[in-house]
């Protein structure tokens, strides 16, 4: 190895340990909260060393950003190449957006407080804007493939009356993550719904794809012939017939099987004023 590789390899490891360094601070306090000297502190490292390789906290941030969303980009293109079934693809790149958001819940959650309008009108020095222009682009890469996920649900007619690829992905997404936001607490979560946070996320994905319990009944549990064009007309057709309250809640298992939670109880006294005024 020459010696310039060698520097290259060792101040690429610097990097890298800055950046789990910083992750390690921004989890723990938050962008606006972290400084600096934290993260020198974090990294074991002199303050000075780090501007050697980032001109600031927020270049920091925004390399991070960089990073994570780059690697989510590269598992849903993974899982996109599979050649799966609609609804198997969908599952998989709903478990790995998941994965990547509970690998840093509060990275996450510092990513959705910082203000992206607030950050964009500081930020001044060209590896800031750099960063933060890669990071809007990578998303916006990232939700496009999302929503051609979901576009091939839509066209497999497993979502009823879509609103179309971009809101119909937009609403399952923000479902996605205003669950995750809430379950920080399952305490607390519990305490106020009387619902069971656990496999929570997960059921508020399913319950866009109610259609898909439907088609199975109607089917008679016999899968839908592939290459036969009658059959899949028939198939999205009856996918796009709307569902009732009740066929909803038979569906997904909403008020059905073991029942819990405050909605029980209200219709527990219900039922008791309505016997006892009988």
């Amino acid at each position: 190895m020459s010696v310039r590789e060698r520097h290259k390899r060792e101040r690429r490891a610097r990097s890298d340990a800055i950046l789990a360094a910083a992750l390690r601070v921004f989890a723990e306090h938050g962008l606006e909260h972290s400084t600096i000297e934290m993260i020198a502190r974090e990294a074991e490292v002199a303050v000075g060393t780090i501007y050697l390789y980032f001109c600031s906290r927020d270049d920091l941030f925004l390399s991070l950003l960089v990073e994570r969303v780059n690697e989510l980009r590269a598992r849903y293109i993974a899982i996109q190449s599979s050649n799966l079934a609609p609804l198997d693809e969908l599952r998989e790149v709903a478990a790995a957006y998941l994965d990547h958001i509970r690998e840093s819940r509060e990275m996450f959650l510092s990513q959705q407080s910082a203000g992206w309008g607030k950050l964009s009108r500081r930020i001044k020095r060209a590896s800031e804007l750099r960063n933060y222009k890669r990071v809007l682009e990578l998303s916006h890469e990232v939700f496009g493939l999302w929503e051609r996920t979901i576009a091939r649900v839509i066209d497999a007619g497993l979502i009823a009356n879509a609103m179309g690829p971009a809101k119909t992905a937009a609403v399952i997404w923000a479902s996605i993550n205003g669950a995750f936001m809430l379950l920080g607490d399952d305490n607390f979560f519990r305490d106020i719904t009387g619902l069971d946070p656990e496999h929570f996320i997960h059921e508020a994905l399913e319950s866009h794809l109610v259609k898909d319990h439907l088609l199975a009944r109607t089917a008679n549990d016999q899968p839908l012939a592939a290459g036969t064009d009658s059959a899949r007309d028939a198939h999205r057709r009856q996918a796009r017939t709307p569902l009732s309250v009740a066929e909803s809640k038979r569906a997904t298992g909403i008020n059905g099987g073991a029942r819990n939670g405050h909605a029980e109880k209200i219709e527990e006294k219900e039922s008791q004023a309505v016997a006892a005024r009988g």
